[in-house]
């Protein structure tokens, strides 16, 4: 590589190594708004380093001899603009902002659903919805979901785990891959709950269709659900 082209790779991504160096919080520290931008920044700028290094580097081979400085800036600019989309998937718990509360008692859920004893530990998902179902890059939608959780045993409290995972479908495979998840542990009562909550994403996500699974752990048992969103500019 040329002393010029590694200059221009090194002065397009200095800021963003200067902005990825930030301490971050652990997940599930309460933040304020100011907080939570800081460790949005700083986590997708971790990610996004490596992603416009890549894109500058496969720039560069796909260029012509002459070509080859344009081609890695602008390898970078299109290798970070993706980056960013799994960037998102793993900082996903920075962007979101959930809450899950209980709507019915074991005693109550049992009549609304027909539960039994016989029918032992059960976990299910009874609706999870995402609004609106196309959003603008840097935009942002609400999940609501509803599901319960019943048992034959007499449990004070059960553990449960709320997991949202993002997943982008890769037009060029077909196929849908994984970006990422976050997880909310808790305890809870036997019984119905509702989980509801609001999550964002940065200005530079990729275009194209997304994917959130909401999946709900407990007594060893799991049910999930899954959307799609469109992300799209106007």
């Amino acid at each position: 590589m040329q002393p010029l082209h590694r200059r221009l790779i090194a002065v397009a991504l200095f800021p963003a190594i200067l902005n990825a160096c930030g301490t971050m919080p652990q997940p599930g520290t309460r933040l304020n708004e100011q907080q939570r931008a800081d460790a949005q920044k700083s986590c997708v700028n971790q990610y996004v380093i490596g992603g416009s290094i890549g894109g500058a580097l496969l720039g560069m081979l796909v260029s012509s001899k002459e070509d080859r400085a344009q081609g890695a800036v602008t390898g970078a600019v299109v290798g970070a603009a993706l980056a960013h989309s799994y960037a998102w998937g793993k900082c996903l718990a920075y962007y979101s902002d959930t809450n899950s509360f209980p709507v019915a008692d074991a005693q109550q859920t049992a009549a609304a659903v027909g539960y039994s004893a016989t029918r032992g530990d059960e976990v299910r998902i009874q609706s999870f919805t995402i609004s609106p179902s196309q959003v603008t890059p840097g935009g942002s939608f609400k999940l609501n979901g509803s599901y319960y959780v019943m048992s034959p045993d007499v449990h004070k409290e059960v553990k449960v785990v709320e997991t949202r995972t993002v997943h982008y479908f890769d037009p060029k495979d077909s196929k849908w891959k994984e970006l990422g998840s976050e997880a909310t542990p808790l305890t809870a009562a036997l019984g119905s709950r509702r989980s509801e909550g609001q999550t964002s994403m940065p200005s530079e996500v990729a275009e194209g269709r997304y994917r959130v699974t909401f999946k709900v752990s407990a007594l060893g048992r799991e049910h999930q659900a899954a959307q799609e969103i469109i992300i799209k500019k106007s």
